[in-house]
């Protein structure tokens, strides 16, 4: 995959490299980011951006950042497709900063033991802040993204290495050269502490952002790891504010659950209660908790538009891939069963 093109704008992967003229532009960028932000603020933790003077921490255990109060972001097992993570829900505890001219974030989560070494079949733990790179009004699929709708990656190992990545779905991870990314872990009693940073351009009021966690001795890599749903990283709380919209659930979840087997839903996909555990489909376990609203509702209405690439999944047609899904047919209200029972999954 290649670099980032400049039409995509600096503040979705933060940079100090360009900066856009005009006020205009800016204005601009602000309006496109309110309607990626409007899907998914019903499910969303907004995380505030503290300003500090001169620069953020790069301590992770430094008092600025631990007197800081965090938000704790559920972390949900990867399991859309295989090999899929056997661990447990988690979740990771964020802190954000911004400096005279860095972004930092600050995760912190639960780890029995370290795992510091990489080699033949042993993994180094490692955490990652997923960034959207377009602004098309549309969200990436949180796996990464997809076709048409890549995402910037900052990483950290712990064997200390700290890149910039980009990909455009699984299987598409590429390193950026010069990323610029800085990062700093440090493991004790049971916790991992983690400061990611980098050299911010001018940036909007509110950002999408999501998170990963690898635990290296079970031997996750890859695929393999727990993951978040779209959050809300509120760089001024003096913007305009994002208003939480589609909260209320109209269909029902009884009901929903009957439909998906009556609508043949169940013989794809795999989710709790569901006896035939097929392995078609992408596994809808945490679907609730890992996907907005408005990505629920389309994937039903119109499957073809984000194609999750597991085997089975979609045909290749005329360049693009086809889901195997067909589109719902049934009545409003079924739909609205189906999308309630699928919110309820997490």
């Amino acid at each position: 995959m290649s670099p980032p093109r400049n039409r995509r704008c600096a503040a979705i992967c933060p940079q100090g490299a360009k900066k856009h003229p005009g006020r205009s532009f800016v204005f601009l960028v602000q309006r496109l980011l309110l309607a990626l932000l409007l899907p998914l603020a019903a499910a969303a933790a907004e995380i505030p951006v503290k300003r500090v003077d001169g620069e953020p921490a790069a301590d992770p255990r430094s008092p600025s950042w631990l007197k800081q109060a965090p938000v704790s972001v559920p972390l949900y097992p990867q399991a859309s497709v295989p090999p899929a993570t056997k661990a447990g829900k988690g979740s990771v505890k964020v802190r954000a900063q911004r400096g005279a001219a860095t972004l930092a974030l600050h995760l912190e989560w639960a780890d029995r033991k370290p795992a510091r070494e990489r080699g033949i079949g042993a993994f180094a733990d490692a955490a990652a802040v997923q960034w959207p790179q377009g602004l098309d009004g549309k969200l990436p699929y949180i796996g990464m993204g997809h076709r048409g709708a890549p995402v910037a990656l900052w990483s950290w190992r712990a064997d200390g290495t700290a890149e910039l990545l980009s990909a455009e779905g699984f299987g598409t991870l590429t390193a950026q050269p010069d990323g610029g990314v800085q990062a700093r872990g440090e493991w004790k009693n049971g916790v991992w502490r983690v400061v990611l940073s980098r050299v911010a351009a001018e940036m909007p009021e509110a950002l999408p952002l999501a998170f990963a966690v690898w635990n290296g001795e079970g031997a996750e890599r890859d695929g393999l790891k727990r993951l978040s749903a779209w959050q809300t990283l509120r760089i001024s709380g003096t913007g305009e504010k994002v208003t939480p919209r589609g909260t209320a659930t109209p269909g029902n979840v009884a009901r929903g659950k009957r439909l998906m087997q009556a609508k043949g839903c169940a013989a794809c996909h795999a989710y709790p209660g569901n006896p035939a555990k097929p392995a078609i489909g992408p596994d809808i376990a945490y679907a609730g908790g890992l996907h907005a609203p408005a990505y629920l509702e389309e994937s039903i209405r119109e499957p073809s538009k984000v194609v999750v690439p597991c085997k089975g999944c979609f045909a290749e047609q005329d360049g693009r891939r086809v889901s195997v899904m067909p589109p719902f047919e049934g009545s409003d209200s079924e739909r609205d069963d189906i999308l309630a029972f699928l919110k309820s999954l997490r």
